[in-house]
């Protein structure tokens, strides 16, 4: 340790007043301090106070304890100015004297340090390695939080199964660098788990022998003492296996108009387990084996999230397969000329899919009963019994959606 206390007296009022810094590990924002330990500051002659150099000093001293845990938990009413520290009074006949010892202090948990009082000399001494202690000795325990989170390395494992649990350092938390983890340690606590405690950044194997959701709790101890106890994630130890869960849109294929078709209905079958299938939790709400979305606008890609339980304490997660919902009807070219054209019944704005790679990119509509016009993702159409656009390399690319706005009835291809 490279422990320093820095305590300055001006009695030109006989007033005190103190300054130190103290700390574990090297200060390396106060190295060019060891090279003037035991030196003399001059007072400022003006004043009778510290000297500029000397108040610099006191300032980088304070400084350095605030971004030590250790001495600003001890200090933090002094740094914050809330608490003074408390000097006997000199008379003018013991200004000269020398240092004052284990002066009055109003926190009963600040160890002993030196005063140094003014010197004939009109100077001041650095005295070093004073020995903050609790007054009771005892270590002191300073509890944080922000430290990092816990979790199993792989969730879920099948009853019986070894897993490593691992702390993971919170990146974004100032109060600590990544080398202060190097002092740290780690205690753990597992519920049901063999062994039942465990230590370092990432344990060791534990085993498993019962199913369900299980926990584990972690202490991470810091080099200065300070602590903190982290809840892990939780730990899924599945017993008897669920099979063949299929999960599907129930009567749509593809996509979904949701301003004809708002809501759309998912079911999962076909789940088989040596224990009895006992709940279905869609999108975290446990349910039947049915599930309602109800949209109000267009979503590329949904599929539900679902787990699927029995009563030996096993969940799975289940893939259900997913549904385009479109504002307006969906029609796809399948392919090019007359042969994969559309037919559009009515005037209107219409969603269309170039369903392969349009060689010549362009988008052609002839008129039913009349002359057509409009446009293609807001490129023109003139008015006629057969018009054109043309379409990008990206409309061509083999899976496009264009916007098609037609002002009578037509059939529609792309070429």
């Amino acid at each position: 340790m490279n422990k320093k206390l820095f305590v300055g007296i001006s009695m030109v009022t006989a007033v005190s007043a103190g300054f130190w810094a103290c700390g574990e590990g090297t200060i390396n924002e106060m190295t060019e301090m060891d090279n003037v330990i035991s030196m003399q500051y001059p007072l400022d002659p003006a004043t009778g106070g510290a000297s500029p150099e000397l108040q610099n000093l006191r300032d980088n001293a304070k400084n350095t304890c605030k971004e030590d845990m250790g001495c600003y938990t001890q200090y933090q009413s002094y740094l914050e100015g809330t608490e003074p520290v408390d000097v006997p009074e000199s008379s003018s006949s013991e200004e000269n004297q020398g240092p004052i010892t284990n002066p009055t202090m109003s926190s009963s948990s600040r160890g002993d340090f030196n005063i140094v009082t003014k010197p004939s000399s009109s100077s001041m001494q650095i005295i070093d390695n004073p020995e903050p202690t609790s007054s009771a000795g005892e270590e002191i325990i300073v509890p944080v939080t922000g430290l990092g989170s816990c979790a199993p390395a792989s969730t879920p494992i099948s009853k019986g199964g070894k897993v490593k649990w691992k702390f993971t350092a919170n990146t974004a938390n100032a109060t600590y660098r990544p080398a202060d983890f190097a002092k740290a340690q780690f205690a753990w606590t597992f519920e049901g788990g063999t062994p039942a405690t465990g230590t370092g950044a990432t344990t060791g194997d534990i085993t498993y022998s019962a199913s369900g959701a299980v926990g584990a709790s972690l202490t991470v101890t810091m080099g200065d003492g300070a602590s903190e106890t982290i809840q892990c994630s939780k730990l899924q130890v599945n017993g008897d296996p669920i099979t063949g869960c299929k999960c599907a849109p129930v009567g749509v294929t593809g996509s979904v108009n949701y301003l004809e078709t708002p809501d759309v209905n998912w079911a999962v079958s076909g789940c088989t387990s040596a224990s009895d299938i006992t709940s279905y939790t869609w999108e975290g709400v446990e349910g039947a084996d049915t599930f309602t979305k109800t949209f109000d606008a267009a979503v590329a890609s949904y599929a539900p999230k679902l787990k699927v339980g029995n009563n030996d304490n096993t969940v799975v997660d289940v893939t259900c397969s997913a549904v385009k919902v479109t504002e307006g009807a969906e029609y796809t070219i399948k392919s090019a000329n007359d042969e994969g054209k559309i037919t559009l019944t009515a005037a209107g704005t219409y969603n269309v899919v170039i369903g392969f790679a349009c060689q010549n990119k362009t988008f052609f509509c002839n008129g039913v009963g009349g002359p057509v016009g409009g446009s293609v993702n807001d490129v023109p159409m003139a008015e006629s019994w057969y018009t054109t656009a043309s379409l990008t390399a990206a409309d061509c690319s083999g899976n496009a959606t264009v916007s098609l706005t037609v002002t009578g009835p037509a059939t529609c291809g792309a070429q």
